[in-house]
């Protein structure tokens, strides 16, 4: 990586970049070049093997992290996100029952979760599985999953 982009905030835009075009190779020369991996940067290698759906070493990166630090819950979202992308059930049931084990206070994130796994059961045409896993566990959590919005303006009027 040239010199100048040797800053934090450039060192995750690029390792980000790589991961979205799926470019492994270049994301872990990157990676391996940082000397100092913050969870920012971490995060972002997991989000990128997790894209790849490399999860064991995703899982591997996460776990030497947290040897000294403390667990980070954008690094499961991350993970459970490539799972859900896999359409692999058991893995992403297994990040779900581990983040609610280290977050159980982190409500909103854990709904995140929900709607990711919930919809890992859809997906593989589980529907009431999905439909059932989501409104127990919603309630369980005691919160309300907020509905996302968009608009579209033509000719100057929202649609």
């Amino acid at each position: 990586m040239p010199n100048n982009l040797r800053d934090h905030v450039s060192q995750i835009c690029v390792l980000n970049a790589c991961s979205h075009a799926g470019l492994l190779h270049e994301a872990r020369t990157i990676f391996n070049e940082i000397s100092l991996k913050t969870e920012s940067i971490i995060t972002t290698m997991v989000d990128c093997l997790s894209r790849l759906f490399m999860f064991d070493e995703a899982q591997q990166l996460i776990e030497d992290y947290e040897k000294t630090n403390t667990p980070s819950i954008v690094m499961y979202m991350s993970l459970l996100s490539g799972a859900r992308n896999n359409r692999n059930s058991n893995l992403s049931e297994k990040i779900y029952k581990r983040m609610k084990t280290l977050f159980p206070n982190a409500k909103e994130s854990l709904a995140a979760g929900v709607v990711l796994l919930s919809n890992i059961y859809s997906s593989l045409g589980k529907h009431e599985e999905a439909k059932t896993f989501r409104s127990n566990q919603i309630e369980e959590l005691g919160v309300k999953v907020k509905v996302g919005l968009s608009w579209t303006e033509i000719k100057g009027h929202i649609v």
